[in-house]
Formats: C-alpha cells, structure tokens, sequence
C-alpha cells in the first residue's frame, strides 16, 4: 500500500476509535445491565483485530522492516477494534443505549422479550426520532445474559411495566 493511502486509513480508523471512546465514556455510567456482548459482528471485529495483530507480529518476526506509515495503519486499527470490543448497549434509569444511540424511555411504545437457552433477548418498539415521520417505528433487540433474567425482568417491570405488549413472533419461512 502506499503511504498516503496507509494515513488515509489511519486517520479514518483513529477518527472511528476515538468517537466510539467519547460515546463509551457518555454512556457507560448510564448502563446499569449490559447486553451479551459476543454476537456476529464483535467476533468478526476481534476476527479483524487478531489479524491485524498477527500481521504485525508476522513482519517482526521475520524481520521485515515495517515502514511508519504501515504501523500508523495497524495501531489505528488496533485501537479502533479495542474501542469498539469495550463498548457496550445495555439498559439504565433514563433509558437503553443500543448500537452507541441513547433512547429515553419516554421513546419507547412497548417491549416484549423471548428466553432463549443462552439469553433473553429483549424487543423494543421505538418511536421515531425524525419531526418528518412521526409514525414511523423501529424494533431494537438486545441480548442479555440468562443469569440476569430475574433482575432484568424486575428492572423492565418497575420502568416500563405497562408498556409491555405481546409482540408477533416471526416465522421462518
């Protein structure tokens, strides 16, 4: 690669890393349950940071000289993936904090939840943020651990007990 588009990258990734940590430090002491963290795409990012990290070790281990551009692009990476491993959705007083957005819950039309062996996952219908569609909803899960059915359920109980609302379930065709 050539090292404009190595800074290129870099300062792409430096920039992501450093708004997932503002997000992370404005929303962490919000949570008080957190989400299961290890779905789809947190594996495929640890997935991304391994690599990225092997290839670093590789070059210095076979003594391949790694130029200053290409290492900006590796450690930008690595501290982008390690933002985004750290970060975490879960549900608070004020409200859920789910994909790095904050929702109140006054916000929130109702929710459902299904147990699962592993988890409980939790479905919440969220109005719409937009002045332009105030009809429109949206469906947001989060996946808890099952050790924490009880208190999530009383937690979900004491702040939205009666927005709590049976939702279809989706069949496989």
């Amino acid at each position: 690669m050539s090292d404009t588009l190595n800074y290129i990258l870099g300062t792409v990734f430096i920039g992501i890393g450093i708004f997932m940590i503002v997000q992370w430090i404005r929303y962490r002491k919000k949570i008080i349950i957190q989400d299961q963290q290890w779905g789809y795409l947190r594996i495929a990012f640890l997935v991304l940071g391994l690599a990225t990290f092997m290839s670093l070790m590789t070059g210095v281990y076979n003594g391949v000289p790694i130029s200053g551009s290409e290492l900006y692009r590796i450690m930008s990476i690595l501290i982008a993936v390690t933002a985004f491993l750290s970060y975490h959705d879960g549900i608070g007083e004020e409200g859920m904090v789910s994909a790095g957005r904050f929702t109140p819950w006054s916000k929130v039309r109702s929710y459902d939840f299904e147990k699962k062996e592993k988890t409980t996952a939790v479905y919440f219908l969220v109005e719409s943020g937009k002045d332009s569609k105030p009809d429109e909803y949206k469906t947001k899960e989060l996946d808890f651990a099952a050790k924490d059915h009880a208190s999530l359920m009383r937690f979900l109980e004491i702040n939205l007990g009666r927005k709590y609302t049976r939702m279809k379930k989706r069949t496989k065709k």
